[in-house]
């Protein structure tokens, strides 16, 4: 092969992997433990149906306006490509139960790792600390550890400011 044609193809695919899209603020539905039976269509729902039916594990309108200067994340959310739900302190209430509460995120070290289809977004720390983190990590078991916090490895993820 010519050397020209191969030197073109190899900046090709170094330059394919370096452009990545993002999902971060994408909107999303929250997560939550506690089953919701009020949701249309989730009436006969039950605690162990949360796989199957996430849509009715979510919060209500009345769990957002309790906690509006509190950030909600939720992880497992199929939704969005990193499997995190966030709902940033101060961020407006949705019009019905039915729109999405929350945008898609991921873990981050710095600001430019938030770089997404929103702009406002930045690195910070949302309910826990990085101490708290690595104090889980010595006295959880591995096994625990991933059941409560899955892959988190950091306590920084993109929410708004």
């Amino acid at each position: 092969m010519p050397r020209k044609p191969l030197l073109f193809i190899l900046a090709l695919l170094l330059s394919a992997g370096t452009c990545s899209e993002t999902d971060i603020g994408a909107p999303c539905q929250l997560q939550k433990t506690r089953m919701d039976p009020t949701i249309p269509g989730c009436e006969d729902v039950r605690p162990g149906d949360i796989s199957m039916r996430p849509g009715c594990f979510r919060p209500n309108l009345a769990d957002l306006a309790e906690g509006r200067d509190k950030d909600f994340i939720s992880f497992g959310v199929a939704e969005c490509d990193n499997l995190i739900c966030v709902r940033s302190r101060g961020s407006p209430l949705p019009a019905s139960e039915a729109e999405p509460a929350g945008n898609c995120s991921n873990e981050c070290i710095t600001d430019a790792d938030c770089q997404g289809a929103e702009p406002g977004y930045v690195c910070r720390e949302l309910v826990f600390d990085d101490d708290f983190l690595r104090y889980l990590r010595e006295t959880l078991s591995e096994e625990e550890y991933e059941r409560y916090l899955g892959r988190i490895q950091n306590a920084k993820f993109c929410a708004r400011k």
